[in-house]
């Protein structure tokens, strides 16, 4: 057996710190141990703060198990489960008037599960709250890439006609 000494707190907590913590050391077994170790170098974080995540993540799943914590160029970013709809995505389509059942029924899915991420948007508020910042400010940044690839390519369309013109003078 190893030990693994958890005292740092990775995760975005409600309040939107870290918060206190509390160390608390636990007993894994060598390839559980290993396992974290591998997992904590691959991602560059240390032991205890893969652990603590780890732990809080478990946790969070046991508590919302139709949610899915998934790795996303923006972070760990819940989705519904069997799904590719983020909580973010569903709680701003409900905050935005669509009722739940219509939801469920427009996409597929049982109302409990469309429930259960509202559940679980309500209980990490602050962690929903900064996804759909993100996922806006991407929304802002592929705007800008396409309006200069339009404004980019009529240039280049209106240049190479007019190039065309004078070279057949």
């Amino acid at each position: 057996m190893h030990q693994i000494v958890l005292e740092d707190s990775v995760g975005r907590g409600d309040s939107g710190d870290m918060g206190k913590t509390v160390v608390m050391t636990l007993r894994l077994p060598a390839e559980v141990a290993r396992g974290v170790e591998r997992l904590a170098n691959r991602f560059g974080h240390k032991p205890a703060q893969l652990g603590t995540r780890l732990v809080e993540e478990g946790l969070r799943r046991r508590e919302h198990p139709q949610i899915d914590l998934r790795d996303t160029t923006a972070g760990r970013v819940a989705y519904l489960s069997g799904t590719r709809l983020a909580v973010y995505w569903v709680a701003q389509a409900v905050r935005n008037g669509i009722s739940v059942e219509a939801f469920a029924r427009e996409h597929d899915l049982p109302v409990d599960r469309v429930r259960a991420g509202l559940a679980y948007a309500e209980a990490f508020a602050d962690e929903i709250a900064a996804d759909l910042k993100e996922a806006e400010s991407n929304r802002n940044w592929l705007r800008a890439q396409e309006a200069s690839w339009r404004v980019d390519g009529k240039n280049r369309i209106a240049g190479s006609a007019g190039g065309r013109r004078e070279a057949a003078r």
